[in-house]
């Protein structure tokens, strides 16, 4: 992780140059249907205790007709004095085809690892309808429904509990998803966002809810807040079934 950290340090420095590289480009467009957005933020702290933490997203979306695309990747690290204290990653793809002006299917692929969570690894296969409930000028909420199947591989518990074999340490089954996003244009400048999405199986209920507010500073760029909380029911003795995560970062978008 001591490496991890710097790495993405220099990935949002990098954000940053492009960023304002791109702003000052006259004309400079993404190709017709595709669209999308880069962020990134870092804190180092020195004093008395030495803390640095470091957070990347990027989205990349192509619409074409009745077809809307959509690919995700996350990264998250943190260190405190020098010992890594989080480091987690997702990477999400999802396709919807629009079935009428408020239904549509979806299907969606989705992996997670955070290193100090209750799961080693988790990934998601869904399919299933969605229904865009309202869309306004400034505000649009959409519910999902789908089912699909997971495959997840718990941590070793710490000692003194005993080690889990291999097969007791894998959690494959079938799952039910629910989840929806709202999004608000509080003004031209800002926009408040909120995402939720619950798979249900038979041995454990992954939540996981994320709350943003961008607010644009010039031109293409902006800042966003972000909430992240992850739930999982089903986790080994000593583990937190609940993880958060705040983050700010500059966001680019194209």
């Amino acid at each position: 992780m001591n490496k991890v950290l710097p790495a993405m340090a220099g990935l949002a420095a990098l954000v940053w140059q492009g960023a304002v590289l791109a702003h000052g480009e006259k004309g400079a467009a993404a190709p017709a249907g595709w669209s999308g957005s880069v962020a990134a933020g870092y804190v180092a702290v020195n004093g008395n205790s030495d803390s640095t933490n470091a957070n990347f997203k990027g989205e990349v979306f192509h619409d074409r007709g009745r077809w809307h695309h959509s690919a995700l990747a996350t990264a998250l690290g943190a260190s405190q004095d020098d010992e890594t204290s989080a480091e987690a990653y997702k990477g999400q793809i999802k396709t919807r085809y629009d079935l009428a002006e408020k239904f549509y299917t979806f299907g969606l692929a989705e992996y997670n690892k955070d290193r100090f969570s209750a799961y080693d690894h988790q990934i998601y296969e869904v399919a299933g309808l969605g229904w865009r409930v309202f869309r306004s000028a400034t505000q649009e909420l959409n519910l999902e429904l789908g089912v699909g199947a997971t495959q997840s591989k718990l941590r070793q518990p710490e000692p003194p509990n005993p080690p889990l074999s291999s097969s007791e340490r894998d959690v494959n089954e079938m799952v039910a998803r629910a989840g929806g996003d709202y999004h608000w244009h509080i003004s031209p400048t800002a926009l408040f966002s909120q995402t939720l999405a619950t798979s249900m199986g038979s041995d454990n209920t992954y939540i996981e809810s994320l709350t943003e507010l961008k607010v644009a500073v010039v031109g293409n760029i902006g800042l966003v807040l972000g909430y992240l909380v992850k739930h999982n029911t089903d986790v080994l003795p000593g583990i937190d079934k609940t993880d958060t995560q705040t983050s700010i970062s500059l966001e680019y978008k194209f």
